[in-house]
């Protein structure tokens, strides 16, 4: 199979999807495809986006950066680059397409088909309603209406769509999208196995001096506007008279100001900077608990990427997501966390103390339910088989 992936917004080195990505790439030349890689990528950068890779073909469309806060330049240069890839696709051609969706995939799905190159879509978050649930734009606005009628277009011409939660299928097969082509596969953790690092033997622990007689409840991770970080840190609050429980906020993000500054008078609340990605397992097996939240509604067109990470360590886990969502009735069927409201810091704050009353020291739980949910939905090796199976599905 000759395969085509698009990846048309600015590669960003330091995105979490990279190591999901880095092993689909091998699981594809394992597969035997041909993989020919069609990657935006800034004019002064050097090939990071290879990932030390071999026998992929790459193409590259050199371009500036464009900022975040200006949404209609960026979406402008986004498009421009774009339609740049849509000419060498069709020029070129495939068998498939893997396009990676953003709001500028109209050009390039649209030049496949016309081509005749069968389109997987793969959907990492729905637009524009993610954009909705952060604050970039106004729900049924002029602008939720134009990107929302570019979006269905690629929905609908795609012959398969991958999605990483049920959620998300159920959501965007309410936009009118055929449910059966639409495949739901969940972003995995960094091995098949489940994780179990003991805290003597913990490298995050020993970086930063923690202290086994605390109840660590972690947040780690972007610190963005989906993320609903504020929640954690509300919640901290209520805590604050319980010295035994210490909360730790770790990562970076356009937020990240805005919740030190909220977390200013927090004792028990310590800020830690962006950590290298193989610390993550650490992070996530010497908490008491960790908390994975996002905006309201937010579980319906995003998945945190770590939720797998998270699980593989095997502690107790609190999804801020709200209890009507199908991962939440998933979660209570294994027994493998809470899911909690996306806006309720009580709701919150009492899990976490109800946690860390089962805590002693260097005995950190471990939830077996946590390891169950693991080995059926987000195994490496199987989820990757299960991309391989669906791009074979359309030779």
């Amino acid at each position: 199979m000759r395969l085509a992936i698009s990846t048309p917004t600015l590669f960003d080195k330091t995105s979490p999807f990279n190591h999901l990505f880095v092993d689909m790439l091998h699981g594809f030349i394992e597969a035997g495809f041909q993989v020919h890689r069609y990657v935006a990528c800034r004019n002064d950068q050097e090939k990071d986006y290879e990932f030390g890779i071999n026998g992929i073909q790459y193409t590259t469309f050199k371009r500036k950066d464009s900022s975040r806060k200006n949404i209609i330049k960026r979406y402008a240069l986004d498009n421009t680059t774009n339609i740049r890839i849509a000419h060498a696709i069709k020029k070129e051609g495939a068998d498939v397409l893997l396009e990676d969706v953003t709001y500028c995939s109209f050009w390039t799905v649209t030049a496949a088909k016309k081509k005749g190159i069968r389109v997987v879509a793969m959907i990492q978050d729905v637009w524009p309603d993610n954009a909705v649930q952060s604050g970039l734009i106004k729900n049924n606005g002029i602008l939720y209406r134009f990107f929302e009628w570019w979006q269905k277009r690629v929905y609908k011409r795609a012959d398969k769509l991958i999605c990483i939660s049920e959620d998300m299928k159920n959501f965007i097969a309410s936009k009118g999208v055929d449910k059966d082509k639409i495949e739901v596969i969940y972003n995995w953790g960094y091995s098949d196995d489940i994780v179990d690092i003991p805290w003597n033997k913990n490298e995050f622990v020993r970086k930063y001096n923690l202290s086994d007689e605390k109840f660590y409840a972690v947040y780690a991770g972007n610190i963005g506007k989906m993320q609903n970080v504020e929640l954690v840190v509300r919640a901290a609050k209520r805590l604050e008279g319980n010295a035994a429980i210490h909360f730790l906020i770790i990562g970076d993000g356009a937020k990240r100001e805005e919740i030190e500054l909220l977390a200013t008078d927090c004792s028990n609340v310590t800020m830690l900077p962006f950590q290298p990605s193989e610390l993550a397992p650490h992070i996530y097996s010497m908490s008491g608990v960790n908390i994975i939240p996002l905006v309201e509604g937010g579980a319906y067109t995003a998945m945190p990427s770590k939720t797998g990470v998270v699980l593989s360590c095997g502690r107790p886990v609190v999804f801020c997501f709200g209890s009507e969502t199908s991962f939440s009735n998933i979660l209570q069927r294994y027994g493998a966390g809470i899911s909690v409201s996306a806006t309720d810091e009580n709701e919150l704050a009492d899990v976490v103390l109800k946690y860390s009353k089962k805590y002693s020291k260097n005995n950190l739980i471990r939830n077996e339910g946590s390891d169950r949910f693991f080995m059926d939905y987000f195994v490496r090796s199987k989820n990757i088989r299960n991309y391989v199976r669906v791009l074979q599905s359309l030779e």
